[in-house]
């Protein structure tokens, strides 16, 4: 048994209707039974991947090259890139544009053996904008394989408005017609630097509330603003990045229920120094959740295992609980761990087979695709027999 979670050999696992039924030796098989064969194989759950930004249009390889350069992610914003290029492509995107390319990229998730994904708005910055993204999403979630989370995200200012009345908007239309609409399960923030202030954040997050919407926040990725505190007095259900988080706010997180989600994949693209304080995770036992941040302008990697391996190579977490925040603490992140991220009886039957004989090769094989089924409420979604 490790941080929860145990390892059997030679076990089974009997599906039935969407849901597992048992786990371990089944000496006898109800009849008509199909049999799957994951013999030598590495059976998980299905990945959560509590944290994307999956719905956008346009790519920004030259400011990858740019950084690779040297330059930095904040003077590219500066000048004009980073969120508001993204927010300009998106803009021309009609809403079955965002539709299909979601759906295309959902199916790429799938054979990396993801089965839950949240997906934020974000790339609109105005009511119009955000609804359309919004409303792309929720016909994702009605039409893709996987279990579809989605969050309305307030990124940053848009050009051409004042900081005021931005969020006055935000406060009194765009919050209230998401809800709605009912377009959201949470509203996200983000809190730093580059976007907003903690009181700007505390106000937009009073108003989420309001209206019933879950909260998570992005905090501290660039400067330590305070943001994770704020998060733990809004009682967050996450609090995403933490690169800049001291120690000292970690018993707080944890007091209030808060999860911490890291994003290793950012932290290679944009070659961050800075890493969030894992050891005070450790410390204090608070367990984390790793996600991808799948974006367009910090993290180009959708695919779970590789995440997984950066959370191990650039954070030094362990190889189990790398795989327990990718699973079991993605769905605490989510307010799903009734429903995901394990393999016990009465949960949904999502699972992934990896073709490695040990848990330890996932990351240990960065460079290859290895999943060899995903399977989402006992369906296979992706793999040979399908």
């Amino acid at each position: 048994m490790k941080r929860g979670w145990e390892v059997l050999h030679g076990a089974s696992i009997l599906m039935d209707r969407g849901k597992i039924m048992t786990v371990g030796k089944i000496r006898t098989l109800p009849k008509k039974v199909r049999v799957m064969d994951a013999t030598g194989c590495t059976v998980l759950p299905g990945f959560v991947d509590s944290h994307t930004h999956l719905v956008f249009t346009g790519s920004r390889e030259d400011e990858f090259a740019m950084r690779v350069q040297g330059a930095r992610y904040q003077d590219i914003a500066d000048a004009g890139g980073g969120i508001q290029r993204s927010v300009r492509t998106t803009a021309r995107s009609s809403e079955d544009d965002l539709y299909r390319i979601g759906l295309d990229r959902l199916a790429r998730v799938a054979k990396h053996g993801t089965t839950t994904i949240e997906i934020k708005s974000g790339y609109g910055l105005s009511l119009k904008q955000e609804i359309k993204i919004l409303q792309a999403i929720k016909r994702l979630a009605a039409n893709s394989d996987l279990d579809v989370i989605p969050t309305y995200l307030v990124h940053t200012i848009p050009p051409k408005t004042t900081r005021r009345a931005f969020i006055r908007e935000v406060i009194n239309e765009v919050i209230p017609a998401v809800v709605q609409k009912k377009l959201a399960v949470f509203c996200d923030v983000f809190c730093d630097t580059l976007a907003f202030t903690v009181q700007e954040t505390e106000s937009i997050l009073h108003a989420a509330q309001r209206h019933g919407l879950c909260l998570k926040l992005h905090a501290d990725q660039f400067e330590n603003t305070g943001g994770a505190d704020l998060a733990a007095r809004m009682q967050c259900v996450s609090v995403d990045h933490l690169e800049y988080t001291p120690a000292r706010t970690i018993p707080s997180l944890k007091k209030a229920g808060v999860v911490p989600t890291v994003l290793p994949g950012v932290t290679l693209y944009l070659k961050m120094k800075k890493i969030p304080p894992l050891k005070a995770f450790k410390r204090y036992d608070l367990p984390c959740a790793i996600a991808s941040d799948f974006n367009p302008g910090s993290c180009a990697i959708y695919a779970m295992p590789k995440i997984v391996s950066l959370a191990c190579l650039l954070y030094g977490m362990s190889v189990e609980d790398a795989l327990a925040g990718a699973t079991i603490h993605g769905a605490r992140a989510l307010g799903m761990t009734d429903m995901i991220g394990s393999i016990e009886p009465g949960k949904q039957a999502d699972i992934v087979v990896c073709s490695v004989d040990n848990y330890r090769k996932i990351p240990y094989y960065f460079g290859e695709d290895i999943v060899k089924f995903t399977i989402k409420k006992g369906s296979v979604i992706y793999g040979k027999n399908r």
